[in-house]
């Protein structure tokens, strides 16, 4: 962690799950070390990875995080519940291990949340732009994000969200695909969910690559159906919509099926 470390406002946990992650953890966690405004915490969640993650992480970073290493391979979810678990900030911001942050992102999100304490969720675009020279706009408007969007897509990618710390509030370990919507639509249907059109997280990998865990994308559709499904934990009045969100989702693999990949 840097030297000096603001206590006076939000204080942010950072979790970052990786699971053989050693060709990208690093650029990860250098661009939360890098931040403005820097978190009280950085815990990694090592999920049982079989390369080099943990010694890269161990010798690099010693004493700047918190390590944690699982003997079993669950899947993102648990590793991210795992560091939730131990989690002591305000608020939790969650970074996958080959993504990146703006090195403002924290300053801008110590501001918003500042001056709009009843966020509970809070998120904001991605891109695959470099965004580290970046300078951000003056002025940036904080929306509401309308529960009903977040129903026939999935625009909150998990390296974007930022959450209060909350023991209610945690993945379902059992899922592996969309358990990043799953927990949006869970927490969103009872809180307001905001966002500013600023991104502020580079994806390094497109979603629908090989190699991802959204490059399988029967298993994405299925994980959103049953996302929609968990629903009916919510109210029961999802009952009739649910056969639009099944062939919404199967719509979606099918467009996506016959896409011409970019090359």
């Amino acid at each position: 962690m840097n030297d000096v470390i603001q206590h006076t406002g939000i204080k942010f946990s950072v979790i970052i799950p990786v699971y053989n992650g050693a060709e990208t953890i690093e650029r990860a966690i250098d661009s939360v070390l890098a931040q403005s405004y820097q978190p009280i915490e950085i815990i990694i969640v090592d999920d049982a990875s079989t390369d080099k993650t943990h010694e890269i992480v161990q010798f690099k970073y010693a004493g700047r995080i918190q390590f944690i290493q699982k003997i079993l391979n669950q899947g993102s979810s648990a590793a991210r519940n795992k560091g939730m678990d131990v989690a002591t900030g305000d608020y939790i911001a969650f970074l996958d291990a080959d993504d990146a942050w703006h090195k403002d992102k924290l300053m801008l999100m110590n501001t918003i949340l500042q001056s709009k304490p009843d966020i509970t969720l809070f998120y904001h675009p991605y891109t695959q732009d470099n965004i580290q020279d970046r300078k951000l706009p003056e002025d940036i408007v904080v929306y509401k994000f309308p529960f009903v969007k977040l129903l026939p897509s999935n625009p909150i990618a998990t390296s974007c969200v930022i959450i209060k710390n909350n023991p209610a509030f945690r993945f379902e370990p059992t899922m592996r695909y969309m358990e990043d919507l799953d927990l949006c639509l869970q927490v969103g249907y009872k809180y307001k969910i905001y966002m500013i059109n600023v991104p502020l997280t580079q994806i390094f990998r497109p979603f629908t690559s090989q190699g991802g865990i959204s490059g399988n994308k029967w298993k994405m559709r299925r994980g959103e159906m049953r996302a929609y499904r968990r629903l009916l934990k919510l109210s029961p009045l999802f009952l009739p919509l649910l056969p639009f969100l099944f062939l919404t989702s199967i719509g979606k693999h099918i467009v996506k099926k016959f896409q011409t990949p970019n090359h």
